[in-house]
């Protein structure tokens, strides 16, 4: 399942679990805003499915659902019941967009779930192996594959960090990529020990930082670019509450969290 959606954290994170959960494999890509990245992404992987935000700014006045129309012509004659026959990537079989308007030859994410319980459906969510590839991210030219084991050992690491958190009220902001095995590892440990996790809609580092003392977040998890950046004056009093930082890879020198005791996690799986 190919991943093109960066704009809805809820329904990114239930479709990464739930794809996860099923034993289906999740590419994502880092090059958004290309619609040569997309092409490259669809064809060098051959995925068989496609979920995205239809209406996502894609740069130069497109959107998300311009490149796909630009990418798959036959979308257009397409009507309710036809299967998907894309001459550009035979081995596409489904569409599935997280709008809120009808496309032709397109899903709607909200009418995709189906029940596992054997009373209400056939359909069964199948056995998930710890050696099954759970996650390929594209990135540069380069295609890197996690397995769902390592996945899962990942977040227990992260939560071994975050232990502590448990008895902070408020929730851990977590500032990483999702489609990262940092982000994604720390939404599992946190949904798995019922801790409350806040998860910034924007990376934006003036924005994002600004959401801190309204969240009232002692904790935080964020990568190494993020806890190493030389911050501007000023920006280091919005980070006065977190007392303790889990950063992905190398904790080094640092403007904005002088004052938090912080632990590194390892994000090479």
């Amino acid at each position: 399942m190919l991943y093109a959606d960066q704009t809805s954290s809820a329904e990114q994170l239930v479709a990464q679990v739930g794809a996860m959960k099923a034993g289906v494999s999740i590419v994502t890509f880092a090059e958004k805003e290309s619609q040569d990245a997309l092409d490259h992404a669809l064809a060098s992987t051959s995925a068989k499915g496609l979920i995205f935000a239809p209406d996502a700014d894609a740069g130069n006045n497109q959107t998300r659902n311009d490149f796909v129309q630009n990418l798959m012509p036959e979308l257009r004659t397409m009507y309710f019941g036809d299967s998907l026959s894309v001459k550009r990537y035979p081995h596409l079989q489904n569409l599935v967009q997280t709008g809120f308007k009808a496309i032709r030859g397109v899903n709607m994410f909200k009418d995709l779930t189906v029940y596992a319980s054997p009373q209400y459906s056939p359909v069964q969510i199948p056995v998930n192996n710890a050696d099954d590839v759970a996650l390929i991210n594209l990135k540069n030219g380069q295609k890197t594959e996690y397995t769902s084991g390592e996945l899962v050992q990942h977040s227990q690491n992260v939560w071994d960090k975050l232990a502590g958190s448990s008895e902070d009220p408020h929730p851990v902001f977590m500032s990483a990529d999702l489609e990262t095995p940092l982000g994604f590892a720390t939404f599992l440990a946190c949904s798995a020990n019922f801790k409350k996790v806040y998860i910034s809609g924007t990376y934006n580092m003036s924005n994002m930082l600004k959401q801190l003392p309204i969240q009232k977040s002692s904790w935080m998890v964020c990568d190494e670019e993020l806890y190493s950046v030389q911050a501007p004056q000023g920006f280091s009093d919005l980070t006065l509450g977190v007392k303790n930082v889990v950063v992905g890879g190398k904790a080094g020198s640092t403007d904005l969290f002088k004052h938090a005791n912080v632990q590194s996690v390892d994000t090479s799986l």
